[in-house]
């Protein structure tokens, strides 16, 4: 059996990550290569010339671990994704169109009455389900205005409505203390001066994230830009002014692989303003500046020690849609992980035409508030470790306790590296009712067997420490699959050098699955590797050599990159003498 050597840290590196979304790291900082447009790195220089709240500033939010993300707006007339599905114009640097045209969709507006729209309403709704803040829409790629600003007609005052939607959600969070955040996009896609790329002296690249200069350089902007970054300047001083303490501005102009650059914005010198009118906001990192969080998006990260937020869905929607929502057991797991990781989960939903909360989607979210009104001391406030989360499951500590969350028992046990320097002095299942923990502590490993009767979504054992923790055991060497948010191995198949034919072997999984990652061990030659929906049409999604044996998948969806493609088919080209292959193939969703 091969021996996994773990080494003891007291403090994880900052922004070393195998972590597959969007983060802003130092360029000193090893990066996955199949994934590297999704970090944006920076000199040291840069960093440190950059803005961020302090520590002590960004430590409700690490303890918070939960939040509601509220995605609501005009896509909901036809219950659709917001913005991606609507807007038939979408402008450089975003490619494709929306499905209603710009005659049509513009008009919703005129409907807009949310006749049973109630913000005290959601606000307890978020905070019986346990979510500790709250951050809604104030702008999305559509242009349109869920708040009375003074620098539009194209707002939500201008509706049957008639009311500052905005405002009334800022003062429902404020009546009950629960800290308020605006999303806020850049992109505008109904602004007429919007123009971050001068497409009539710029070449698209990279499928629509990049755009060069046809002179060479950078792609510049058009020509009514500057007045966009006037007008930016001005609404954002608007939503940092009028509506309360604001707690979390959230940005959405992702840097991916220079698709979105900081000079679009002027970055620096508008989240100082916001600084100067808010000083105890806190901003995420998708100006294209360093910012104070991390940005992963509809997955869950692996760990590490600067705070980043998982921006998650109830169904895989942003916006409401009547397609079925996750499960409970998913839902929690997600957030158990993502703390595991030393991180939060901000969760979205959306509101019907109407103004209504779903009923099911309700019931869902207050049905998680009851479990974590229960155990989510074992959440709530706590830091990831001490050991990295895995297939198992995984823990978070919080003083001299460490509360251990195994979600697989693995053959009714689970084996993990002694903490040095400590020792357990009790411990305890939280959700097992009339069993004691069953464990064996030796000096190299800590054996625990599972209870008659785990818990169906996460068995807690919570171990009462001789010392308190201060840091994780972190394995070298560790594969990137075995983060939860890659799923599971649904094929492991070792391939004979005889079962090749013509340098070529091509698996088929029997049907479609939502594929996160191919592994392939023990080749000695280098393989490219195609995929396919269909078994006609194929696309290479990397090549496996001796340094990279695994390969992350991710397919763009609403203006992001998400781990898992659609895939029946394998192909696997080798340019040598086909030799004795082992792969392995992952999903979240089997």
């Amino acid at each position: 059996m091969t021996k996994i050597i773990y080494l003891t840290l007291t403090f994880i590196c900052l922004y070393c990550t195998k972590l597959q979304a969007q983060w802003s790291v130092l360029n000193t900082d090893e990066i996955p290569k199949q994934t590297a447009f999704k970090y944006q790195s920076f000199s040291k220089e840069q960093w440190d010339g950059s803005n961020f709240a302090s520590p002590k500033q960004m430590e409700w939010f690490s303890n918070a671990r939960y939040g509601m993300f509220i995605h609501f707006g005009l896509s909901a007339y036809v219950d659709k994704d917001i913005s991606w599905d609507i807007c038939e114009t979408r402008k450089a640097p975003d490619m494709g169109h929306g499905a209603y045209l710009d005659t049509v969709w513009k008009k919703w507006p005129s409907k807009f009455k949310i006749e049973n729209f109630n913000a005290h309403d959601w606000v307890q709704i978020a905070k019986d389900a346990g979510m500790k803040y709250v951050v809604v829409i104030a702008k999305h790629h559509d242009g349109f205005h869920m708040w009375d600003t003074k620098f539009s007609d194209f707002k939500v005052t201008n509706t049957p409505f008639g009311r500052d939607y905005l405002k009334e959600i800022a003062d429902a969070c404020h009546k009950i203390n629960m800290p308020f955040g605006i999303y806020y996009s850049q992109r505008d896609w109904y602004h007429p001066d919007y123009a971050p790329v001068d497409t009539s002296k710029a070449v698209n690249k990279q499928n629509g994230h990049i755009w060069k200069s046809l002179a060479g350089g950078n792609a510049i902007p058009g020509a009514t830009h500057k007045k966009y970054i006037e007008y930016q300047r001005n609404v954002v001083r608007e939503l940092c002014t009028k509506y309360g303490k604001i707690d979390i501005f959230w940005f959405d102009a992702a840097w991916w692989g220079g698709m979105f650059t900081a000079d679009m914005w002027d970055a620096e010198n508008l989240t100082r303003m916001m600084r100067k009118l808010q000083p105890d906001i806190i901003i995420n990192n998708r100006a294209s500046i360093p910012g104070d969080f991390d940005t992963p998006e509809q997955e869950v990260g692996r760990y590490q020690s600067r705070p980043w937020e998982s921006a998650l869905t109830l169904n895989g929607s942003w916006a409401y849609s009547p397609i079925p929502n996750k499960s409970k057991k998913e839902l929690l797991r997600d957030l158990f992980s993502s703390a595991q990781g030393n991180g939060n989960v901000l969760l979205s939903w959306g509101a019907h035409w109407d103004g209504r909360f779903d009923p099911a989607q309700k019931d869902l979210l207050l049905d998680m508030g009851g479990w974590l009104k229960k155990y989510g001391y074992a959440f709530y406030e706590t830091k990831g470790g001490p050991w990295m989360p895995g297939k198992w499951g995984g823990a978070t500590y919080k003083g001299n306790k460490v509360y251990l969350y195994v979600y697989d028992w693995n053959n009714g046990e689970i084996k993990l590296p002694a903490l040095p320097d400590n020792s357990v002095v009790s411990s305890k299942y939280l959700n097992v009712e009339g069993e004691k923990v069953n464990l064996k502590s030796g000096t190299e490993e800590w054996q625990f067997s599972a209870p008659v009767q785990p818990d169906s979504i996460a068995t807690i054992i919570e171990l009462v420490m001789e010392k308190p923790l201060k840091g994780v055991l972190k394995a070298k060497n560790h594969s990137v699959f075995e983060g939860i948010a890659f799923g599971g191995a649904i094929e492991n198949r070792e391939i004979a050098g005889t079962d090749w034919k013509k340098s070529q072997y091509i698996l088929d999984l029997k049907k479609s699955c939502n594929v996160t990652g191919i592994g392939i061990y023990d080749s000695k030659n280098s393989i490219v590797v195609r995929v396919s929906s269909n078994g006609i049409n194929w696309t290479e999604v990397g090549k496996i050599s001796a340094s990279d044996r695994e390969l992350s998948l991710t397919t763009y969806l609403a203006g992001a990159e998400v781990l898992g493609r659609n895939i029946r088919y394998i192909q696997l080209n080798t340019a040598g003498e086909p030799s004795k292959t082992k792969i392995m193939v992952y999903s979240k969703k089997p």
